[in-house]
């Protein structure tokens, strides 16, 4: 038999699985749509849920990254109904949960697009297997970002940074002999003083710079372990990050205009060039770790040899 013949009658069999998969896909987002829609909406809402913002770009970062790798990922393919059945259905009796604990409305959202997230890997792994499925694992699981922190985790997050954030600023300002009395999260500056709030933490611009940083690591680096340090790397990065926009605001404050501390307009979106400045950096130890990994390479080649 010619090959193109044998490519003909298997190209039908994966359009039946895409087919179903798309069937699947649709009724789950169907079945979660109350929740979805108003998590969605919440998302676009950035001056009140700012920690909701990435969520909208999830589904089109797992898309892209399972589109790059689509020819391994669907090389084998091999239907698991059961498992995949199973796992979708402890996922949609998952979201049952917050109607019989009762609880509160934002966790209920949480558990709710965890369920849903949940069906879609299920229904993944029902209709190209388990094989599939570890290939593709890193675009279905980068949907887990999806979910919105439960409050409790929120408060812990922001809290944690919240208090790192005082305490980079801290360490900036005496490098800097900056003369600073410090009680907790206010400090008294030179004519001014300021106090990190919450909304200082930073928590919107540090998930984006971790998912950033995760999506990245996969992209461009090869090792395990280049990875983790680039992982473990994020979060020090966006919490001197938040110190440097404090310190600077504080400082344009003093020897400028105290309106900049305020709601201006530089206060508003003096995040951005700082967030640029920790991409670069970002991008700058992504260099770093892929001549390690090269260096590295070559002497287990030479090793070998």
């Amino acid at each position: 038999m010619r090959a193109d013949a044998v490519v003909a009658q298997r190209a039908p069999v994966a359009m039946s699985r895409h087919a179903a998969f798309l069937a699947l896909l649709i009724g789950t987002l169907a079945w979660f749509w109350g929740p979805l829609s108003t998590v969605v909406a919440l998302s676009l809402q950035y001056g009140d849920y700012e920690h909701y913002s990435h969520i909208v770009t999830i589904p089109f970062i797992s898309l892209f990254l399972i589109y790059l790798d689509r020819h391994v990922i669907f090389a084998k393919v091999e239907a698991r109904p059961r498992l995949g059945a199973l796992v979708m259905a402890v996922a949609i009796a998952m979201a049952w949960l917050p109607r019989l604990l009762r609880f509160d409305e934002e966790t209920a959202w949480s558990l709710a697009i965890f369920s849903m997230v949940t069906t879609c890997l299920g229904a993944f792994v029902l209709c190209y297997g388990t094989d599939a499925f570890r290939k593709a694992s890193f675009g279905l699981l980068l949907m887990v970002f999806m979910v919105p922190l439960p409050p409790f985790i929120l408060h812990a997050v922001i809290g944690f940074l919240q208090r790192a954030s005082a305490e980079a600023s801290a360490v900036l300002f005496e490098l800097l002999g900056v003369s600073v009395f410090r009680q907790d999260f206010v400090f008294a500056l030179p004519g001014l003083t300021i106090k990190i709030a919450e909304e200082c933490s930073g928590i919107r611009s540090t998930l984006a710079l971790f998912i950033v940083g995760l999506v990245a690591g996969h992209l461009y680096l090869r090792s395990t372990w280049a990875r983790a340090v680039l992982a473990l790397t994020v979060l020090p990065l966006a919490i001197v990050k938040n110190g440097i926009r404090i310190v600077v605001l504080s400082l344009l404050g003093i020897y400028v205009d105290p309106g900049f501390v305020g709601g201006s307009v530089l206060h508003r979106y003096s995040g951005l060039p700082v967030f640029a400045l920790a991409f670069a950096i970002l991008g700058a130890l992504i260099w770093l770790l892929q001549r390690s990994e090269a260096r590295l390479w070559r002497r287990t080649a030479g090793a070998a040899g």
